[in-house]
């Protein structure tokens, strides 16, 4: 299964950007997405950003990804 996950970014340097997972940082392709500045956020698959989200829409999924986490943890218990 594939997932593509939202990621702000911290920094852009040509075609690549430094983008933050929830602490966990990364340099990620903005090839696909030439408007994409730093502060937005975009959704990230294999390396690539594919689309810049709003900060509302990129915090809903952040948290339903969150809440994914805690769900699946207490089920292996």
């Amino acid at each position: 299964m594939c997932l593509a996950v939202p990621a702000k970014v911290l920094s852009i340097n040509g075609h690549e950007a430094e983008v933050d997972f929830d602490g966990v940082r990364r340099c990620v392709s903005v090839v696909l997405t030439p408007d994409v500045r730093v502060g937005d956020y975009v959704v990230v698959h294999t390396g690539f950003a594919i689309s810049v989200l709003d900060q509302e829409e990129a915090q809903q999924t952040l948290k339903l990804l969150d809440e994914l986490e805690a769900f699946s943890a207490n089920e292996i218990r």
